[in-house]
């Protein structure tokens, strides 16, 4: 006799096509929300990547701010403006080369008259630095950043723009990113001697992009000045410094939708039909006024600094396909739902066993995810710390980074050498060991002070601060402090200048 199975397979379509449904609809929504904290994580990270770089931007900046001050109070410095003759101008010239030698970053140093004729330049070649015949100083008298410091006030600071300027290097000419520090410089009776000017190279900014994106495959990166020009990590860029045009790339005209966007807000993002792009204004002119700050004596002593132009935004962009591979990995999960739900039909003819079974294995993805989630989390970690470490060796500031009780936890090779000490040998050290005998304990007790309210500023203001180095002699510093939360703790990154440069 046949039997007819209409009637319980309409019954059992009726029950599971609903169900199917429903479950199918909340795995793609589960799938959105997925795929857009994906997104969240990637803005996030990227925008840990900018504040890292705009820290190290300002602080070079800040260094080389600070030098230039002391640069033009030195008494050799002062007697050829107030009187130039070959003598009093072979000194300054010498003042020039020392600051050179001290700064690795510097390309260029000129004092340039009030008539906008340059005096005196020294200037890098790779490793050499050089003092300019008299037949190869220029006029610049008609060049922006002679006429913006001119008109500025004693004591008072000019930062350029970002901008490629020609430099040397083995012998040749080629174009490196580059930011000028400048400030006017007058006789003793108040008259007006034109300016001395500071050519900072920001080679160390393509570096790090370079870094980010051998660590973040299928993210490229840029950083933009504000008229939609600058540096890349694509492989045009690879062309640096063997063309004496522009060497950057001229995003505006590349990426006009995306310009369109980035150009209006200072930060934000935007998916646009061409992938993801996240970006944000690095605020290095607020750093390098917070940091001029905590190393200056006393509100007076704390200069007008005026940033022209300057006006830098760090931007990600996460291509199309990077992005389709995080749908498709997450479409991947979604292909085990129907085959098991045809395998709990073919096994279940009862509605208990049906929901027992996707209850346990629910509970089993969910365990699996929870995991996952815990080990990326954990490498992202891990590669965030290996970047802070790149950033701050990098850095030709010395730096340490100390714990609360004052423990150096980690330091780069600028400290290392600044202080007589070798590689990592500062690691375990308590701060208060770097101070003479006599300062030890009123120190931990202003440091621990410190700890109580922690606030970006130089521990040692208001006071000449020494430095014991490693074979027992003393050198006067200038130290910042800039706490920061590590793991749910407070640690202090502590940038130490030596002052007796």
């Amino acid at each position: 006799m046949r039997v007819n199975m209409s009637h319980p397979v309409r019954q059992f379509l009726v029950a599971f096509i609903p169900v199917a449904v429903v479950i199918i609809a909340v795995a793609y929504a589960f799938m959105d929300l997925r795929r857009n904290a994906q997104v969240t994580q990637i803005t996030t990270a990227e925008r840990t990547n900018l504040h890292q770089l705009s820290g190290f931007m300002a602080a070079e900046t800040a260094t080389s701010i600070n030098q230039l001050r002391g640069l033009i109070r030195e008494e050799d410095v002062r007697s050829a403006i107030n009187s130039p003759s070959p003598g009093t101008m072979t000194s300054l010239q010498s003042a020039f080369l020392t600051m050179a030698r001290s700064n690795l970053s510097i390309q260029q140093i000129r004092w340039i008259d009030e008539k906008g004729i340059e005096r005196a330049r020294v200037m890098r070649d790779g490793e050499h630095l050089s003092v300019a015949d008299d037949k190869d100083l220029r006029d610049t008298s008609d060049q922006g950043y002679f006429n913006a410091t001119k008109s500025l006030l004693e004591g008072e600071m000019y930062v350029s723009d970002f901008d490629f300027i020609l430099a040397h290097g083995q012998g040749d000419l080629f174009t490196t990113p580059t930011l000028q520090v400048a400030t006017p410089v007058y006789e003793n009776g108040g008259q007006e001697r034109g300016i001395v000017i500071i050519n900072i190279a920001m080679q160390y900014l393509l570096d790090t992009l370079r870094i980010a994106q051998e660590t973040n495959t299928g993210t490229s990166y840029a950083l933009l000045n504000s008229n939609g020009y600058g540096l890349s990590t694509s492989e045009q860029q690879d062309q640096i410094g063997l063309q004496t045009d522009y060497p950057g790339i001229e995003f505006s005209g590349q990426y006009p939708v995306a310009w369109g966007h980035i150009s209006n807000s200072d930060t934000g993002t935007a998916e646009l039909d061409d992938g993801l792009w996240i970006w944000d204004r690095l605020t290095t002119e607020d750093i390098i006024r917070r940091l001029i700050f905590a190393g200056s004596v006393s509100d007076v002593d704390i200069p007008s600094i005026h940033m022209g132009n300057l006006s830098l935004k760090l931007v990600a962009h996460k291509t199309v396909q990077s992005l389709n591979l995080l749908h498709q990995q997450e479409l991947a999960r979604m292909t085990t739902i129907p085959g098991a739900l045809l395998l709990l039909a073919a096994y279940a003819w009862g509605l208990v066993y049906f929901l027992r079974g996707q209850t346990i294995k629910r509970q089993a993805d969910i365990e699996v995810a929870h995991a996952t989630a815990r080990e990326k989390h954990m490498e992202r970690l891990k590669e965030l710390e290996e970047r802070f470490h790149l950033l701050v060796e990098a850095s030709s500031v010395g730096m340490v980074v100390a714990d609360a009780d004052g423990n150096i936890i980690m330091s780069n090779s600028a400290a290392e050498n600044m202080l007589g000490y070798e590689k990592e040998q500062l690691t375990g050290m308590n701060v208060d060991q770097l101070l003479p005998p006599t300062k030890r304990s009123l120190h931990a007790r202003m440091r621990s002070g410190f700890m109580r309210n922690p606030a970006a500023r130089s521990m040692g203001q208001g006071r000449k601060l020494e430095a014991l180095i490693a074979d027992g002699s003393r050198i006067p510093v200038e130290v910042g402090l800039n706490p920061f939360r590590d793991h749910g703790k407070t640690v202090v990154l502590a940038s130490i200048i030596d002052l007796s440069k």
